[in-house]
Formats: C-alpha cells, sequence, structure tokens
C-alpha cells in the first residue's frame, strides 16, 4: 500500500525525532535528503550548514536515551503543495521548547 504524503512526512520527522532521542546517526540520515541543510538559531547562536553537520554533532554527544534527559517531538502542523512539504514540530528537550520548521520535498518515490 503506498503511503499518502502525510503519512510520508510523520515518518520523516520520526527518523528524525527516533534518531536524536537515541544518537543513531543511520536513522536520522533517514529523515533527509543528502544535500539537506540546516539552518536557525540555538539561542542567540545562528546555526547554518549542510546537514552532515548535524550528524558529527549527535555522534560526538550523549543522546538523550543514554543520559536519561527528555527527548520529544510533536508535530504541530503539516502543509503540502505539490511535491514541497513543511512540517512545524515542537521539540523538547532537558532546555526547553523549541519549534523547528521542517521543509520537505518529495523525490522519488519518497
Amino acid at each position: 500500500m503506498k503511503m499518502s504524503d502525510e503519512e510520508a512526512i510523520r515518518e520523516a520527522v520520526g527518523y528524525y525525532t527516533d534518531g536524536m532521542r537515541t544518537g543513531a546517526v543511520e536513522t536520522l540520515k533517514r529523515a533527509f535528503h543528502e544535500q539537506a541543510i540546516l539552518c536557525g538559531y540555538l539561542g542567540d547562536d545562528l546555526i547554518a550548514g549542510p546537514i552532515v553537520e548535524l550528524y558529527a554533532w549527535v555522534a560526538a554527544n550523549p543522546a538523550p536515551d543514554a543520559t536519561g534527559d527528555p527527548f520529544a517531538c510533536e508535530i504541530l502542523s503539516i502543509n503540502v503543495t505539490g511535491r514541497v512539504a513543511a512540517a512545524t514540530v515542537q521539540e523538547t528537550d532537558h532546555h526547553g521548547a523549541v519549534v523547528d520548521y521542517f521543509h520537505l520535498l518529495k523525490a522519488g518515490d519518497r
């Protein structure tokens, strides 16, 4: 059975959530296109660069599952227009809650 666009977006956000929570970079990679970029703010610090920088950070730091720290993501909204989409996600960890904006594209059957 073919997955709907919304189901595919939820699956991608799930890979992100699981990868970040467990520190499993290979799972995290399933959430992103190989040319994805990450940009935004962490506090007052601008973060911008290729997605491989997130993978390196995850690999170098203890995962919430290993430390016992909380980590969760909740999808607040999904908007799909043709082959592109946006998902607004509230991410909560021991620092508090932040809102992430995932911009997704349909590539091939994914």
